[in-house]
């Protein structure tokens, strides 16, 4: 009989199956679907156990470790899963690799270390001499794990195959999912089920943008010096619910203009800056990245002769946006501090750049970061929840209150400007069970405020992709206004939007984006529009694209 530390411990087997099945709860369903969740779970705990047992077999210490590794990494997934309704996966991941991630993620140096400590924990626990055990057997373990993969794989070509609406947001729940291309699929199940209808929502990857720089020569008739304020994370809601909560933000109803209804274009930062500035959906983004040429309105304005410059309270490197947006400015970045320390930078700089500015007309850039989360300076658990929704509304009032510190002393140059007040998207803020954005094309991530100091009376644009045009329409240029009908929105990626919605009155339908395909799905309130706006948001939605792509 083999010696029990070369056995698997029941404690290991249970703790193991019961993480996984947490991390899989959310895409059980009383549908088909159910199938492609119990076969992922199959595969995933079969495969899990077996890679277990494996690495016991070798050597007790490397079983020990290879589950503390496994327990950390799924409790992660829980936990990101639950709080911010995202997977460990490429997107994720992929944070880490940019510069400033902690600070722009939010996390505090105990997150950080949170899974270090649980990998330290589940090492001890998996060391010390388990009461009960059992050698499993490799060779059953493996087939129950191909087993898994095998129905999981076929439930969703079939699924697809079948356009069944729901496959999508099922894979999308799943976490460590992947799947063969839907071309493939196609091509696996034809021999048994013959032609698959034609997929109206389908969208290929010649529709795809390509990597071609957005230019325009401008005909600035009516120079102005331009300042844009925005300020990250803060969503209209709340100042429309109590305008208390940014009195300088709610202000500019009175003196200038104000809309509380205004969409983001997505709920990242880089997508939504790129549509501010682009005029464009993010779906350029990443052909926009390849072209390697800077684009957008501050690139634009200096060859219009105007004079560049930014305040960051964080850099705003992310993906490559500042080499992408803002390589022609002169840009200024707070080094270190608290996120009102940093805040306060950006207004004191702004400040004394309106203070020095010349005759030549000038588009500085103020970013304020208080409001991300985890909301200010707050950290009430260690860094893995984040604040609280008042803790949420006191980092607003706290970045409201620098706004209003620069609006006054805009006011007190008396020179002809432009303001603009917006924010990048907007939060959740456990609305929905999660906390954050770049999850869900939610209200309370869409939409933000947008306000106007010194403006000509010009209808506010009900988008970010009417901001370009809306600046440029005030400067006189001789470009169109974007349309606001329909408003598209965009769910956040690393490279191309992996979700849309498009709202048109009162009706919406969204989508999921997945290898080259639109799938429908309900919106964030569970409904579904009737299948004739579906075909009509859909239709509407490619030919934005393929408008991006021919530009």
């Amino acid at each position: 009989m083999a010696p029990i530390k070369d056995r698997q411990s029941l404690f290991e087997i249970g703790i193991t199956t019961m993480l996984i099945s947490f991390a899989l709860a959310p895409a059980f369903s009383m549908t088909l679907n159910l199938i492609l969740a119990l076969g992922h779970w199959l595969f995933l705990t079969s495969a899990t156990l077996f890679a277990l047992e494996a690495a016991r077999r070798l050597h007790p210490v490397a079983g020990s470790f290879l589950f503390s590794i496994i327990t950390a990494i799924l409790a992660t997934e829980i936990l990101v899963q639950q709080l911010t309704g995202l997977h460990l996966n490429g997107f994720t991941l992929s944070l880490m690799f940019e510069s400033g991630w902690r600070q722009n993620i939010g996390l505090s140096f105990t997150a950080v270390l949170a899974p270090i400590a649980l990998i330290a924990f589940s090492f001890l626990l998996a060391r010390a001499r388990p009461r009960k055990a059992l050698r499993l057997p490799l060779r059953p373990t493996l087939a129950l794990a191909i087993i898994g993969a095998t129905v999981s794989q076929l439930a969703y070509a079939l699924l697809y195959f079948e356009a069944d609406t729901h496959v999508m947001e099922t894979r999308r729940k799943l976490p460590f999912f992947t799947a063969m291309h839907p071309y493939r699929a196609e091509k696996l199940l034809h021999p048994f089920l013959g032609d698959r209808p034609l997929n109206p929502f389908a969208l290929s990857r010649a529709d795809v943008a390509s990597p071609e720089r957005i230019t325009r020569d401008l005909n600035v008739t009516r120079p102005r010096n331009i300042l844009m304020v925005i300020a990250d994370s803060i969503r209209a809601a709340d100042i429309k619910a109590d305008p208390g909560v940014a009195p300088n933000i709610a202000a500019l109803a009175g003196y200038g203009m104000l809309s509380l209804d205004h969409y983001a274009a997505s709920n990242c930062t880089h997508f939504s800056m790129y549509s501010m500035f682009t005029g464009k959906l993010p779906t350029a983004y990443e052909a926009a990245r390849r072209a390697a040429a800077p684009t957008g309105l501050m690139s634009w304005l200096e060859g219009a002769g105007y004079k560049l410059s930014s305040a960051e309270a964080l850099s705003l490197d992310w993906y490559d946006l500042s080499s992408l947006l803002f390589s022609p400015a002169k840009r200024t970045i707070a080094s270190s501090g608290t996120a009102a320390e940093r805040d306060s930078f950006v207004t004191e700089t702004t400040i004394d750049m309106l203070s020095k500015a010349g005759e030549r007309p000038f588009f500085h850039l103020a970013y304020y970061n208080g409001a991300h989360f985890p909301y200010g300076d707050n950290d009430p658990l260690p860094g893995l929840v984040g604040g609280t929704p008042e803790s949420y509304r006191n980092a607003v009032r706290a970045t409201d209150a620098e706004i209003g510190k620069l609006l006054e002393a805009v006011r007190e140059t008396g020179r002809d400007m432009l303001v603009v007040v917006t924010s990048d998207h907007g939060e959740s803020v456990f609305e929905h069970g999660t906390v954050g954005h770049a999850s869900a094309l939610t209200d309370e991530q869409m939409i933000v405020p947008f306000g106007v100091m010194g403006g000509s009376n010009l209808p506010l644009p009900g988008s970010q992709l009417g901001i370009a045009d809306f600046i440029l329409a005030e400067l006189g240029a001789e470009q169109e206004r974007a349309t606001d009908t329909p408003t598209l929105l965009s769910n956040c990626s690393y490279a191309f939007p992996n979700g849309f919605a498009v709202i048109e009155d009162d009706r919406r339908a969204d989508f999921l984006f997945e290898d080259g395909f639109l799938s429908p799905v309900p919106s964030p309130n569970g409904t579904m529009p009737p299948k004739a706006f579906q075909l009509e948001a859909a239709q509407q939605l490619v030919k934005a694209i393929n408008s991006e792509a021919s530009n």
